[in-house]
C-alpha cells in the first residue's frame, strides 16, 4: 500500500523537476550571456548571482522564497514555488555549464572567425555551438540528474512530491525504515537511467563534434 501510495505521488516530482530544468535552462542562456557581456555592469551582477547561488543553501532559498518573498502568488503554490525556486538555483550552475564550454575553444577560433568576417550567429550556429555542445551538455546533464534529488527539498513547505508523501505515510504509522527505503529505490530507478541517458547523449555528442 505504501508503494503504491509512493507511486502515486512521483508524478508530481517529475513536474516539479522538468518545469525547474526547463526554468533553468532558459535563465542559464541569459546567465551565460551576461558573464560573457562586454559591458561591465552585467558581468558583475551575473558574476554576484552565481556567487549568491553557489553559497546559499537551496533550503535557504526556497524559505526565502516561500515565506520571504513579498509576493503572494507564488506564496499560494508550493510545487510553483518549488519550481521557481530550482529553477533559479540550477540557472546559475547551467550557465557556468554554458560559459566554461564556449571558453574551452581556443582563442584563435574566435580570431580567424573575427578575421574573415563570419557573422556573430553564424559563427556561434555553425562554428562555436556544435563543439562547446559536449562539454555544455556533459556538465549540464550531471546537474539534470542532481536536481531530480534536490526536488525533495519541497516537502519542506508542503509541495506535494515523492519525499512528503513519505512523511505523510509515516506520521501515519507506517514504518518509517521501509517507507524511505522505498524512497530511496525510487530516485535510484530514476536517475541511473538518467545517468545512463547522459552518458548516451555526451558520447553521440562528441562522435557529432569530431564529425
Amino acid at each position: 500500500m505504501e508503494f503504491q501510495y509512493l507511486i502515486g505521488s512521483l508524478g508530481n516530482t517529475l513536474v516539479i523537476w522538468i518545469g525547474s530544468v526547463l526554468f533553468a535552462a532558459v535563465l542559464s542562456v541569459f546567465v551565460a550571456a551576461g558573464r560573457r557581456s562586454r559591458f561591465t555592469v552585467l558581468r558583475m551582477l551575473t558574476r554576484i548571482w552565481v556567487a549568491l547561488v553557489r553559497g546559499l543553501p537551496p533550503l535557504v532559498w526556497m524559505i526565502l522564497l516561500y515565506f520571504g518573498v513579498g509576493f503572494g502568488w507564488l506564496g499560494e503554490s508550493p510545487m510553483f514555488t518549488t519550481v521557481v525556486a530550482l529553477g533559479l538555483i540550477n540557472s546559475a550552475y547551467f550557465g557556468d555549464s554554458i560559459y566554461a564550454g564556449l571558453n574551452s575553444l581556443p582563442k584563435g577560433q574566435w580570431e580567424a572567425l573575427t578575421a574573415l568576417a563570419v557573422p556573430k550567429w553564424q559563427a556561434y550556429t555553425r562554428v562555436i555551438i556544435p563543439q562547446a555542445f559536449p562539454i555544455i551538455i556533459a556538465s549540464s546533464t550531471a546537474y539534470s540528474i542532481s536536481l531530480v534529488k534536490n526536488t525533495a527539498i519541497g516537502s519542506i513547505i508542503a509541495a506535494n512530491e515523492l519525499m512528503f508523501y513519505g512523511h505523510n505515510i509515516v506520521q501515519a504509522g507506517a514504518n518509517g525504515l521501509q517507507v524511505f527505503f522505498l524512497i530511496g529505490l525510487i530516485y535510484l530507478a530514476l536517475t541511473i537511467p538518467l545517468g545512463m541517458l547522459a552518458r548516451w547523449i555526451e558520447g553521440r555528442s562528441v562522435i557529432a563534434a569530431v564529425r
